[in-house]
């Protein structure tokens, strides 16, 4: 993507925030969703602790290429 001789996509990341359906409006958001779109490949979503240092959330993550992310009511 950036023209590099090494051939290897970077992507590029976008952080996301979504609506939630929680019965309360003032629940407080537990994790942020990092998106990184490929040109070459799936793009991947990476959710991480809303709160926390920097250190806590590098230890506490989990990716997933969205192709394989399916709708929660079309999966039941």
């Amino acid at each position: 993507m950036d023209g590099s001789a090494d051939g290897i996509d970077e992507g590029t990341a976008h952080e996301h925030a979504a609506a939630t359906d929680a019965v309360d409006a003032d629940e407080t958001v537990l994790f942020d969703a990092i998106v990184v779109r490929y040109e070459s490949g799936s793009d991947r979503c990476t959710l991480v602790p809303h709160e926390g240092s920097t250190t806590e959330k590098l230890n506490a993550w989990l990716t997933a290429d969205l192709e394989l992310v399916v709708d929660l009511d079309e999966a039941r």
